[in-house]
């Protein structure tokens, strides 16, 4: 198969910029691929793995374990890989294993360790990784050498930009063509387990009352009420809370933030998406994901609920920094509390 020549046109837009979905970043200055960068990789291999050849556009594969499952095809446009990146001197500079990280000293609670999904597409993932998994089998494992000159997307590759020269050693655990029903399904499973009982209301959302409010009406447009909410991954990792406490039980307490009840703003029209976030009453807010600003747009007064909603109703397919991977399905417990008192 041809991995390589593949385009998406699943995933709304055009990529203004490569999102690098492994950790290979562009450096600013230019390369010449013919000149002495090469050579410097050419030497390199003969001194530390003399006898492996190039393949593709210039990687070198230096393992190959099989997999026994499904190959990698034209049809598939996602895989869900393990991954480590290291430096030609064996420095690991990016991984999705916990324990790895927990041995190197890098580890932290707040950041998400596990499967890393890539899309088959030059404008989205290296060119060099897309070398070096082309022709595997779900299950296989490959130890490889990418170039910097190929340690970038496709648009930096044709201006001559170069990354950094990288060792990866990459699992494949599972591939799908269709994201969306990845996701729906695994949230369905999540809800069946956590949420029982509880129906979508529309596509990848979810919401179960936790104790009922004290009146059946709905806030007014145009109008504040406090909550406290706290965020999580869908294997319970917490990425966002209000709460001090639960702050502290999963790293992710700082002494610089005042951990107290939010103000959410309503707009004067029916419109959830211009829900805002804040501090207080007359600092400026922030919008936020379209799946928690529909949640608290259907809140009632002192109402607890928790909601659950795919990507696209939350971070989609970038993420959010270290925490919220790639096309995560997310989960909101949320409350409507009393305005704090100005004392607390």
């Amino acid at each position: 198969m041809n991995i390589l020549s593949k385009r998406l046109s699943l995933i709304g837009g055009t990529a203004a910029a490569v999102l690098a979905i492994l950790s290979g970043c562009a450096k600013e200055s230019s390369v010449d691929t013919t000149g002495m960068e090469k050579e410097y990789m050419e030497a390199w291999m003969n001194a530390n793995h003399p006898g492996v050849p190039a393949t593709g556009r210039g990687i070198y594969i230096l393992e190959d374990v099989p997999g026994t499952g499904a190959a990698i095809s034209d049809d598939d446009l996602y895989l869900f890989l393990e991954y480590t990146e290291t430096d030609l001197e064996g420095n690991i500079s990016s991984t999705t294993s916990k324990k790895l990280a927990q041995q190197i000293g890098t580890y932290k609670t707040s950041n998400y360790y596990g499967d890393n999904i890539i899309i088959l597409d030059e404008a989205y993932t290296q060119v060099g990784v897309l070398d070096l998994i082309d022709g595997m089998r779900v299950g296989g494992t490959r130890v490889g050498v990418v170039p910097g000159w190929l340690n970038v997307g496709l648009a930096d590759y044709n201006n001559k930009k170069s990354g950094s020269n990288s060792i990866y050693t990459i699992k494949v655990k599972d591939k799908t063509s269709d994201i969306k029903a990845w996701e729906a399904d695994t949230l369905a499973k999540y809800v069946a387990i956590h949420m029982p009982g509880t129906d979508s209301t529309m596509f990848g959302y979810y919401c179960k009352t936790l104790k009922e409010p004290a009146s059946g009406a709905t806030f007014p447009s145009d109008t504040s009420f406090y909550i406290n909410y706290t965020g999580r991954l869908l294997n319970g990792q917490v990425f966002d809370t209000t709460i001090e406490d639960t702050a502290k039980v999963y790293g992710l307490y700082s002494s610089g933030r005042s951990y107290a009840p939010m103000v959410i703003k309503l707009p004067g029209d029916d419109d959830y998406t211009k829900i805002t976030l804040s501090t207080s009453e007359t600092s400026e807010g922030s919008t936020l994901v379209d799946g928690f600003a529909y949640c608290l747009s259907k809140l009632r007064p002192f109402e607890k609920v928790v909601c659950a909603f795919y990507s696209e109703l939350g971070y989609g397919y970038s993420g959010s920094g270290s925490s919220i991977p790639k096309f995560a399905p997310i989960v909101f417990e949320i409350e409507v509390v009393e305005k704090p008192s100005e004392n607390d």
